[in-house]
């Protein structure tokens, strides 16, 4: 009888851990209007207004931002990859895209390449950025590097 308790209760345990870990990543779809009010900016930033449309393809996330006026679309994939983001013609942004619970985390770094010099940077720490939905799902908050500026956008 011992023993048969003793089962089940591993049972449930790993039930329970398993599910845990299947935490359901919350849709990020939709419209999204950039709240100034309500956001933390760097005093030289001079965003205005911005909209970003956000669609959640299968595996994909594409944000396509409108930025005071200006068009932008960026595509991440939550599967904890690296990946060429972004090529300039000084280097290339790599980024990693990864779910911790149900909020989406990138972290990027900057490689830089510069024809015929030889450069050695060390001790740089990657941009980390945090995208979280509220629970009720009609704000969503953008953390990007360490709390130094903090976007808040009401989804439509």
């Amino acid at each position: 009888m011992r023993q048969l308790l003793i089962t089940i209760t591993l049972v449930l345990a790993v039930m329970f851990l398993a599910r845990a870990q299947n935490v359901a990543a919350p849709d990020f779809s939709g419209t999204c209007v950039f709240n100034p009010a309500k956001s933390t900016l760097a005093q030289d930033n001079t965003t205005k207004s911005e909209t970003i449309v956000i669609d959640y393809k299968k595996s994909a996330i594409v944000f396509q931002y409108k930025t005071d006026g200006k068009k932008s679309t960026e595509t991440c994939t939550p599967d904890g990859q690296k990946r060429v983001s972004r090529n300039m013609s000084s280097g290339q942004l790599i980024s990693k895209a990864s779910w911790h619970d149900s909020v989406l985390v990138i972290e990027s770094t900057l490689d830089i390449k510069i024809p015929n010099v030889t450069v050695a940077v060390t001790g740089l720490k990657p941009v980390i950025e945090t995208w979280t939905l509220a629970a009720d799902g009609r704000t969503l908050t953008h953390d990007a590097d360490d709390h130094k500026e903090i976007f808040v956008y009401d989804k439509r």
